[in-house]
């Protein structure tokens, strides 16, 4: 694969729901650099995108291969989000700056990151943009893993149920 950067990332504070970072894993099921179409390899090698805490409690993002081996991972800064709607489903669009760091090269620098989640019936779809510090666009889209509530919902309802992949 010609650009293993895979800049990971996704920030997804809950609005509508408790403070702090989505506990859900987003699963790749469609990825394209600079408009070649990735999605495959990123199949085969199970990527998926995950946020954290660090030990300072910061917001980070990761971007993984299922078997941990390679990953980029970081701070993300100036997150803004906004509520919206798609399809006539709550959405989020999430905006912010990513500080990454890749594992398998020692490259490190910082890209733009656009995020939207859907939140349809039957589970969270999202779709992201990186616009890397080399100029690369890089888009993923896919699922979570846990099925959320939607921002407008009651917190006190089922928020997450698992989804197989």
């Amino acid at each position: 694969m010609q650009y293993t950067i895979i800049l990971m990332l996704l920030l997804a504070f809950s609005t509508g729901r408790s403070q702090g970072i989505d506990t859900a894993k987003y699963i790749i099921i469609e990825a394209k650099i600079n408009n070649i179409d990735y999605s495959e390899d990123y199949f085969e090698n199970g990527q998926y995108l995950s946020f954290y805490t660090d030990e300072d409690e910061n917001p980070c993002f990761l971007n993984s291969k299922a078997n941990g081996d390679e990953y980029s991972y970081g701070k993300v800064y100036g997150y803004k989000i906004k509520e919206t709607k798609i399809d006539d489903c709550v959405a989020e669009e999430i905006t912010f700056r990513w500080q990454y760091h890749n594992s398998y090269d020692d490259q490190t620098g910082y890209a733009l990151v656009h995020l939207k989640r859907i939140y349809r019936e039957n589970g969270v779809q999202f779709s992201i943009t990186i616009l890397s510090k080399k100029l690369d666009i890089i888009e993923f889209a896919g699922f979570t893993s846990e099925l959320a509530a939607s921002p407008d919902q009651d917190t006190d309802a089922t928020l997450y149920k698992k989804v197989a992949y």
